[in-house]
C-alpha cells in the first residue's frame, strides 16, 4: 500500500512539483519497501540541509594577533652611539684667553688661522735656517657625549699637492723639511722644545722624517665622565726642522703649507 505523503495533494510539493523535496516525497510513494525508502529520504533530507547551510552561511576564521618590536632596553629600538673627536691647536682663544676646541673634519683649501686648525710654530718657523727646529703644541680629545676613540696620524700632504709650487707654498721647501711628532708633551714643554717626557709617534730624537710620513701608533682618547663632559685631552707636540744638511740657496725666501690629518675609530 502506498505511503501517504506528509503534504496533501495537490500542492507545491506534490507529484507534479519540480522541487527536490517534491521529488523526494513523490519518490516515497513508489513500491519500494518502506524501511529502505524512509532511510533514503532521511539521508537525502540531511544532505540537503547540510548543503543548504553551506550555501547560506560562511563561518569566518577566528584569529588572534601578537605584535613585537625591536628593543635595546627601555622603550628604544636598536641604534648607535656618538663617536666624535675634537682638536685644540692653541691658536684661537675666547675673551679670557682660554683656548677654544674645534671640529675641522675637512681639508682646508685656503688655510685661515682664525677658522681652520692651525699649528702655531712660532716666529722662528718663518725664519728657519739649516739646523733650526720649530715647535707647535696641540691636543686631541673625545667630544662631550662621545664614546672612547682610537686616533692615528693618518695622512700628511702639502696643500695643493705637487701641482702647486709657489713662493708661498713651495714644493721644494716642503720636500726639504722634516718633522717629529711626540705624544704626552705638555704645551708649555712643547713650546720650549722639551720633548724628553713624551712618546714618539712619528720620527725620533735621533732622526726626524719627511713631512709625508704618517703613523701607525694609536692615540687613545677616553670618553668623558658623563654625556655633558668631554674626554681628557691628549697632548701632542710637532717639531718641524730644516736639516743642517740643506744647502740649496734657492729655498731662501720660500714658505710651504704642510697638512696633517688625524683620524679616529671606535676604541675597542
Amino acid at each position: 500500500m502506498p505511503i501517504a505523503p506528509p503534504y496533501p495533494y495537490p500542492g507545491p510539493y506534490g507529484p507534479g512539483s519540480t522541487s527536490k523535496l517534491g521529488e523526494i516525497l513523490a519518490a516515497s510513494t513508489s513500491a519500494e519497501p518502506r524501511s529502505n525508502k524512509a532511510n533514503k529520504v532521511r539521508a537525502l533530507l540531511a544532505g540537503g540541509l547540510v548543503l543548504g547551510i553551506g550555501a547560506a552561511f560562511t563561518l569566518a576564521a577566528w584569529t588572534d594577533n601578537e605584535w613585537v618590536f625591536g628593543n635595546s632596553g627601555g622603550d628604544n629600538g636598536p641604534g648607535t652611539l656618538t663617536y666624535h673627536m675634537e682638536q685644540n691647536t692653541f691658536g684661537n682663544t675666547n675673551g679670557s684667553g682660554v683656548s677654544l676646541w674645534s671640529d675641522k673634519p675637512n681639508m682646508p683649501t685656503v688655510p685661515d688661522a682664525t677658522v681652520d686648525g692651525a699649528l702655531t710654530f712660532g716666529a722662528i718657523s718663518a725664519a728657519l735656517k739649516p739646523g733650526d727646529t720649530a715647535y707647535a703644541p696641540m691636543q686631541l680629545r673625545a667630544a662631550a657625549g662621545s664614546e672612547a676613540l682610537t686616533a692615528t696620524l693618518a695622512e700628511a700632504v702639502k696643500l695643493g699637492g705637487n701641482t702647486v709650487d709657489t713662493d708661498t707654498n713651495s714644493l721644494a721647501l716642503y720636500n726639504a723639511l722634516t718633522y717629529r711628532a711626540v705624544q704626552g708633551v705638555s704645551p708649555a714643554k712643547c713650546i720650549v722644545g722639551d720633548l724628553t717626557t713624551g712618546t714618539d709617534i712619528v720620527g725620533t730624537a735621533a732622526a726626524s722624517v719627511p713631512l709625508t710620513t704618517v703613523s701607525s701608533s694609536s692615540i687613545t682618547l677616553a670618553k668623558g665622565a658623563d654625556s655633558a663632559t668631554a674626554g681628557f685631552p691628549v697632548d701632542l707636540c710637532f717639531a718641524i726642522t730644516l736639516p743642517s744638511t740643506v744647502t740649496d740657496v734657492t729655498l731662501q725666501g720660500k714658505q710651504t703649507v704642510p697638512l696633517w690629518r688625524f683620524t679616529s675609530t671606535v676604541s675597542s
